[in-house]
């Protein structure tokens, strides 16, 4: 039978009944008691031992344990939490002939995340083009292409504001949060590598920090040919649409892993914003609508996949589920949603009638 914890005044009752049994003619239940107070302490203390115990068993098991008994069940399993990484790629300035921008010249976008550039450059055709890397680590060193930078230092010839280049800023990351880490201790458990599998092809995607979510088609571009698409739900939010620059991190680092007669094929899937529309929302408050919106969007990060299909059940019980709501009427979408090969179903705008 499964461990129940005793409650702490079930201990207390518990070491007074055997108090009584062993000293004949003592109550333990009077307010003023040596024998009341000694059972109140040792309740406290069994008590703790309890905590303790319950405590321990839930880190026996992967699904149960804590941030540091996870870190090392992911050990154990050789799926070690992937750590924060630092965005990266090209930027351009325009320049004067001859002008150059020095190493380690500091970098600052307009939302005021910072860069730097290692290895400085110097004009060629009318303009300086470097690799920056991000002071910190995390998704928010991200940028698209034509996102705007400014030096931090002048130097001559060169213009302060330059820009992001094709294909951005890519490659940034948070630390992989718990529940994702725990998805991929279970991957490995349930499917130990095979060499090339398919659930290989998504694992690997998995691994490049900011990859959530993966899917594998073999033979979908022809003989030979295995398809992956990826998500980058946190990195790339709301969407979670990969750049062509994720899209080229992603390909490089599953290469030098596939079997060496796989031809990988890395796409972004599309995304098929889908639109909402409730009517007779009761209640109807800013709070409630957020938690519908919070709702929906994780009702598709659970069943959205590139090809697949959303019926309209899910959208509604996705609704249902959301605390404090007592009625509604899901207007739109009114049939199940499908999708094409190589496109996702998205959450659009959600409006009320």
């Amino acid at each position: 039978m499964p461990f129940e914890r005793p409650l702490l005044e079930d201990l207390r009752r518990r070491i007074g009944a055997d108090l009584e049994a062993k000293l004949r003619g003592a109550d333990t239940r009077l307010r003023v008691n040596n024998l009341r107070a000694f059972s109140e302490v040792e309740a406290g203390s069994a008590h703790l031992l309890y905590g303790r115990l319950d405590w321990s068993f839930r880190q026996l098991f992967p699904d149960s344990a804590e941030k540091e008994f996870l870190d090392r069940w992911a050990s154990i399993w050789g799926v070690p939490r992937i750590p924060a990484a630092v965005a990266s790629g090209p930027a351009t300035w325009p320049a004067d002939p001859g002008a150059s921008i020095r190493d380690d010249a500091q970098v600052r976008r307009g939302d005021g995340v910072e860069y730097i550039i290692p290895r400085g450059a110097s004009e060629a055709g009318g303009e300086i083009t470097v690799t920056l890397y991000a002071s910190e680590a995390g998704g928010a060193g991200n940028a698209e292409p034509g996102a705007q930078l400014q030096l931090m230092t002048t130097f001559a010839g060169v213009a302060v504001t330059g820009e992001v280049a094709a294909p951005g800023l890519a490659g940034g990351a948070d630390e992989q949060s718990d529940p994702a880490l725990l998805r991929a201790i279970l991957a490995r458990i349930r499917q130990p590598p095979h060499g090339g599998a398919a659930f290989d092809y998504v694992r690997w995607a998995l691994e490049v920090p900011g990859v959530t979510r993966a899917w594998c088609y073999p033979l979908e571009g022809g003989a030979g040919s295995v398809t992956v698409r990826f998500m980058m739900d946190e990195v790339r939010a709301p969407s979670g649409i990969p750049t062509p620059a994720d899209v080229a991190l992603v390909a490089a680092h599953i290469d030098p892993v596939r079997p060496v007669t796989a031809r990988v094929l890395v796409f972004a899937p599309v995304e098929v914003p889908v639109d909402v529309i409730i009517a007779e929302l009761d209640p109807d408050t800013p709070e409630i609508r957020s938690l519908i919106y919070d709702g929906l969007y994780h009702m598709l990060l659970e069943e959205a996949e590139p090809g697949g299909s959303i019926f309209r059940d899910q959208w509604s019980a996705a609704i249902s589920f959301t605390p404090g709501v007592r009625r509604f009427v899901l207007v739109s979408p009114a049939d199940r949603i499908d999708v094409q090969i190589g496109e996702i179903v998205g959450l659009g705008e959600v409006t009320y009638q």
